[in-house]
């Protein structure tokens, strides 16, 4: 089994590299060029290429180094020899013992990757014209990004850790189950604790666009508490918008980035969009698959750690052992990965679905046609992707697809 799931990754990150490269290429056919052309210039064609592939080579880097901590901490012992090494300076105190040890493994990954951050989320961010932040304030994101991980991180790997160790039969069926409970209770309380966090956001004034909101959300019998500002200026010109909350307490943000980009038309046409993932329930649908992946996952895991233990290739012990935490991502990173086109293409199929109702309730071709544009230029969009790339990775129809749709429906 050891070997079997060495070459497996072997494989992966073969894989992964191909999948960069045809990335960095992209699609090169005429017709793909000639498409585009019909709404773009070679000028935003060439500056999408341009942004998709600044730090080709630092990106593998930055995968290799990750897999090959993880390959380590599996296959060579140190995960085994850190949970001994602090056993003895907890006097085998099993809850201090795997907080510890997800602490040290946290940190070390976390300052590993920080120059790989820096280089991605601040200089070629400021490179390109996203950032908005001075280096002290990027510093700043980061260690609340390292608090709130760390806190994160120790809930999720204590929680799974404990789920192991006392339902020892049956926790496959459980960490599914507490993973949906978890998702449903984070989608509502993340915009209230965990947003105040890091943006500053205010009540909407009364005008012409909340009046507009505000109609749209009737025609869907949406009962809407707020529709908030975010000022996410502060960080970056990037744009978004977002609803949350259950039954009747639901509300609306909006970045101010896309009140300053965008037109009040094509405001309510993006609040279509999201309209229609809220009217068709996507968010509980996603969570309620990934419950059904995860059950799969856990399933197939159980088996192969089984396996693994009775090989005794592996200094294996319990699953609930601390020291079993690197296999068991080693093994669900592999589910994940042979599972990612399957989830993508489902996501897609909600955000077309979205498309569709934000198109039926605006009745705006025009608005959501320049929409897309706008935020393709805006946000420097690869245009041409590979079409193997955009199978596998892509979570949204790409910004050629979402025009069709519009112009099909126009016709």
């Amino acid at each position: 089994m050891k070997k079997v799931l060495f070459l497996a990754y072997l494989i992966k990150l073969i894989f992964i590299f191909t999948l960069k490269y045809l990335s960095y290429v992209g699609d090169t056919s005429i017709e793909s060029e000639e498409n585009i052309l019909r709404y773009f210039t070679l000028e935003d064609i060439k500056i999408g290429e341009e942004y998709s592939r600044k730090g080709f080579i630092i990106s593998i880097i930055s995968n290799a180094i990750d897999i090959g901590i993880l390959l380590s901490l599996t296959f060579l012992g140190y995960a085994k020899k850190l949970e001994n090494f602090i056993q003895l300076r907890t006097k085998n105190s099993f809850f201090l013992n795997s907080t510890l040890f997800i602490l040290i493994c946290y940190s070390i990954n976390f300052i590993l990757d920080l120059p790989f951050s820096y280089y991605f989320e601040f200089f070629l961010e400021h490179q390109f014209g996203f950032s908005n932040m001075n280096l002290s304030s990027w510093l700043i994101l980061n260690l609340k990004n390292f608090i709130l991980g760390l806190f994160g991180v120790l809930i999720t790997g204590l929680g799974l850790i404990y789920i192991l160790k006392i339902f020892e039969k049956s926790w496959i069926f459980m960490v599914p189950v507490v993973s949906i409970l978890f998702g449903l209770i984070l989608s509502v309380v993340f915009p209230v604790l965990i947003t105040p966090l890091y943006y500053d956001y205010s009540e909407i004034e009364n005008g012409s666009l909340k009046d507009k909101i505000l109609v749209l959300c009737e025609k869907e019998k949406i009962s809407i508490t707020n529709v908030f500002i975010i000022n996410e200026s502060e960080y970056s010109n990037h744009t978004n918008a977002y609803f949350t909350g259950w039954g009747k307490d639901r509300k609306i943000f909006l970045y101010d980035t896309l009140i300053k980009n965008h037109t009040e038309e094509e405001i309510i046409s993006i609040l279509g969009h999201e309209i229609g993932h809220w009217k068709y329930n996507h968010q509980i649908k996603d969570i309620l698959l990934s419950g059904i992946i995860l059950f799969i996952g856990c399933v197939l895991t159980k088996k192969i750690f089984e396996i693994s233990k009775i090989q005794n290739q592996m200094n294996l012990e319990f699953i609930y052992s601390p020291s079993s935490i690197p296999i068991l991502i080693l093994i669900f990173g592999l589910l994940n990965f042979i599972n990612s086109p399957l989830e993508n293409y489902m996501s897609r199929i909600d955000e077309t679905e979205a498309d569709i109702e934000a198109l039926i309730l605006t009745n705006d071709k025009t608005s959501f046609i320049s929409t897309e544009i706008k935020m393709a230029r805006d946000n420097k969009s690869r245009l041409n992707p590979h079409p193997i790339v955009e199978w596998f990775y892509y979570s949204h129809p790409k910004t050629l697809d979402r025009i069709k749709l519009a112009e099909d429906y126009r016709n």
